[in-house]
C-alpha cells in the first residue's frame, strides 16, 4: 500500500550538507537526525550527550563516529571523533555535498557529490600512491 511505504520512509532521517573547512573535524547535523541517532525523540536534554554511530562508507567499510550535542546551551548536534578520519580516507573537499541517511539502529549511509555535483563513485577504493624503488644489481 502507498501509505505503508510512506510511513517507512518517514522513519528514516536524511540530511544534505555542504562541506565547509570546519566540517572536516566536526560535522554539524540537524536536531532531527541527532534525535534519531541518540534516541531521545525530543531533540533536547540536559548536559552533553555522546553516542557512537556506524557510518557505512561508499566502499563498504564501516567507520565508528561519535554523535554528540554541545553542552554550551545551544544543543548543536554533530558527528565528531571518527568523522575526520572518514573525510580524509575519502578525500572529501570543500564545497562537496554529503547526503547522510540514518538507516536505523545507529547506522548511517553516506553519498558524496563533488563540486561538479557528480556522485563520487567509490566502487573501487580511492587510489593510493605507492612509491617503488629500484635497486641496481
Amino acid at each position: 500500500m502507498p501509505g505503508d511505504h510512506a510511513g517507512a520512509a518517514a522513519a528514516k532521517a536524511t540530511q544534505l550538507k555542504v562541506l565547509m573547512p570546519s566540517s572536516f573535524h566536526k560535522m554539524r547535523i540537524s536536531d532531527e537526525l541527532a534525535a534519531h541517532l541518540l534516541g531521545d525523540g525530543d531533540g533536547g536534554g540536559g548536559g552533553a550527550t555522546r553516542r557512537a554511530a556506524r557510518v557505512v562508507s561508499p566502499v563498504g567499510k564501516v567507520w565508528d563516529v561519535e554523535v554528540g550535542r554541545d553542552d554550551d546551551g545551544d544543543d548543536g548536534a554533530f558527528l565528531g571523533r571518527g568523522w575526520a578520519e572518514f573525510a580524509a580516507a575519502h578525500g572529501l573537499g570543500v564545497g562537496w555535498f554529503v547526503v547522510v541517511r540514518h538507516e536505523g539502529g545507529g547506522v548511517l549511509t553516506v553519498k558524496l557529490f563533488d563540486t561538479t555535483c557528480c556522485l563520487r563513485d567509490f566502487a573501487t577504493r580511492p587510489a593510493v600512491v605507492i612509491a617503488f624503488t629500484t635497486s641496481s644489481r
